[in-house]
Formats: C-alpha cells, sequence, structure tokens
C-alpha cells in the first residue's frame, strides 16, 4: 500500500514492495508558556512584572491598590498540528509563595478577550510589588503599557471560568481538564489571531489570599507554566500511494531496459482518485535514504523513461495530490521512509479509500 522501489543495474532490474503509512492517531503536547505577567491594581497603571520569576494572583494585606491577577497565554497553533482535534486540556503552575492564613483560596481561569503584552519591568525581592511598567507591559489599564487601554481596568475576560481550583499552600497544582479549557484551545488552534491566553482571577475580597507562582522565567525549568493538551490528529489530506500489486490493487511497479542505456518504469494509477501527478526519486543503494528528486512531475503519465545514474541506483514511484506528495513506503522495519532531500513538494500522507 505505498510507492514502490525500483533498482537499476549493469546486471539486471528489480522491483521490491515498500508498505503503508500510519492512520489518524493521538498524541500529547505540553506547551510552555509563550508569555505571561501579573496585573497589579494601580489607576495609573504603573506597575507590571513581565520579566520577574513570579506572577501573583488574589488579594494582598494592603488596604490600597490591593489586588493581583494574573495573565497566561501559550502558543496552540505552534504546537499543535493544524485541523487536529483537541480531547483534553490542563494547566500546570508551581505556587512557591502562600500566606499562612487563609489556608486556602479558590483561582479560577478566565478566557481573555483582548490582547497584551510582556515587557521588561522586573521587581526586586519576592516581587509581589511590582516594578515601573515598561513600553509593552500589560498592566490593570493597559494591554500595551502606555498606549493601548483594556476595556475594563483589570483586564477584559470572560466573566465564567473555564476551569476552577481551590489551592492552599506551595506545590503543584493543576487546573482542568474541562470541556470549557477544551473549547478554548480548540478554538484558538482553529483561529490562532484570538489566542489571548487566560487571565487568574482569585478571591480579591479576602484579604492575604494572594499568591505567586512561577514564571516562564523561573529558573527551574521544570517549575515554570506548562499546558498539557491532548489531541488526535487529522485524517490527512493528502496523497496516498501507488499500487503494490497485494494490499492496493492496479498495475504495480515494474522496470525494463530502454534503448540507449536508459530504463523505462510504469505504474498503476494511485489508489486516491485524486492524485493528478506523481514524482520519481533516485538514489543510490549503497547509501540507503539517499534518493533525491529525479523526476518532479510525469504530467499525470503513470511511465516515465529516465537515464539512470552511474552504479546500482533505486528509484521511489510518489503519487502527488496538488501541493502535497504521499508514501514513500516503509522500511523494513516498519517505518514510514522520509521523504527525499531536496523533495520536490512537502509530504502529507492521506489513507486509501
Amino acid at each position: 500500500m505505498s510507492g514502490w522501489m525500483a533498482r537499476a543495474a549493469a546486471g539486471g532490474l528489480a522491483a521490491a514492495l515498500m508498505l503503508v503509512p500510519h492512520p489518524a492517531a493521538a498524541d500529547m503536547v505540553v506547551i510552555p508558556a509563550a508569555k505571561d505577567n501579573t496585573l497589579y491594581e494601580s489607576a495609573t497603571g504603573a506597575l507590571s512584572n513581565g520579566s520577574g520569576q513570579n506572577f501573583f494572583v488574589g488579594r494582598t494585606s494592603t488596604t490600597t491598590n490591593v489586588a493581583r491577577r494574573a495573565v497566561i497565554a501559550f502558543d496552540i497553533a505552534g504546537n499543535v498540528p493544524a485541523g487536529a482535534t483537541i480531547d483534553s486540556v490542563s494547566l500546570t503552575l508551581n505556587l512557591d509563595e502562600a500566606p499562612l492564613s487563609p489556608a486556602s483560596t479558590s483561582i479560577g481561569l478566565h478566557r481573555l478577550l483582548a490582547d497584551w503584552g510582556e515587557g521588561a519591568s522586573d521587581p526586586p525581592f519576592q516581587e509581589g510589588g511590582g516594578a515601573a511598567s515598561t513600553t509593552g507591559d500589560a498592566t490593570w489599564i493597559h494591554t500595551f503599557f502606555d498606549s493601548v487601554l483594556w476595556a475594563s481596568a483589570g483586564g477584559d475576560f470572560v466573566a465564567t471560568a473555564s476551569a476552577a481550583r481551590t489551592v492552599a499552600g506551595v506545590g503543584f497544582y493543576s487546573w482542568g481538564p474541562t470541556a470549557t479549557l477544551r473549547a478554548d484551545v480548540q478554538d484558538w488552534l482553529d483561529n490562532p489571531a484570538t489566542n489571548y491566553g487566560w487571565l487568574l482571577l482569585g478571591d480579591e475580597a479576602t484579604l492575604r489570599t494572594a499568591r505567586g507562582f512561577e514564571s516562564l522565567q523561573s529558573l527551574t525549568t521544570a517549575n515554570r507554566p506548562a499546558l498539557t493538551v491532548e489531541y488526535t490528529r487529522a485524517a490527512a489530506t493528502g496523497a496516498g500511494r501507488v499500487p503494490d500489486g497485494d494490499l492496493v490493487p492496479g498495475t504495480p511497479l515494474m522496470v525494463e531496459h530502454a534503448a540507449g542505456g536508459e530504463i523505462r518504469l510504469s505504474w498503476g494509477a494511485s489508489c486516491l482518485a485524486s492524485d493528478n501527478d506523481y514524482a520519481i526519486y533516485e538514489g543510490n543503494a549503497a547509501f540507503f535514504y539517499s534518493h533525491t528528486m529525479k523526476l518532479c512531475s510525469t504530467g499525470g503519465a503513470t511511465t516515465a523513461t529516465l537515464m539512470p545514474a552511474p552504479g546500482i541506483t533505486y528509484y521511489l514511484v510518489v503519487p502527488r495530490n496538488g501541493p502535497r506528495e504521499g508514501s514513500y513506503g516503509l522500511d523494513v522495519a516498519g517505518t514510514e521512509r522520509p521523504p527525499g532531500v531536496p523533495a520536490c513538494i512537502a509530504q502529507e500522507i492521506a489513507a486509501c479509500q
């Protein structure tokens, strides 16, 4: 069920079968934060924490500028293949600053409705008081200090939490999986321009609920925010494979001598009716996986006459479907053979229909 390989040598010619691609499969990826920040309650937006090692959520023990809200975002489209179905999402944070009382507090994740920035502000000591906002920082009133504002002070976000949980003392905590977190990430995968991340909102009515979590700038990599996403890849929409005379019916790849030392390859149509062209790759049999483009288009024909390179050579015939190539076949270990280097076009394997 894939492309065939043909060998050409002075002493004779042979054709060998190479087998099929794998179907859609479930996967998991752990995505690091792309940016995070703290919104320190301030009528002027004077405080931020774009480059510190922590971000903060909840209410402090002071009587003014008491609230802290964190914002965090992850690059979904850069880590999950387009067209995938999101199955499960959970966010894990390391809480490393917590008061003795109250012993616990609830924190919710709320989807943000506007983009925001992470500047160079970096507070001293334990960072809870913030630092002077720098250009591009998110603040209590700014999405990007000091020129772009939130529609509402404290951030623009969906009122209902996508996930919530109770946290207490120091340690790792996870939010999710929930159906709403999954829906958020699915939408961000399908519509990356709407991916502004989440705002973490704590109890701002009770004194001393503020907690500090390690940020993406934490010196300990394992303690940085991590978004675990389980997903199922979309069924491939690329190209299929040429007949193999067994699992994929049709005329298998044949090779014969032609005039002037040339060889003539012929094969049956791909297992996908939408595959409308073929590419041919040539390699040195002494250096397997050396195949490189020999003919990037047969014009839709299922035959080609070629002058082989000196020595023992092998050939791969790969179907094409628009801007994608199909299977190069499996090796003896059952692993998909790698594309040619260079390849005529990008590979995207589709199952036969």
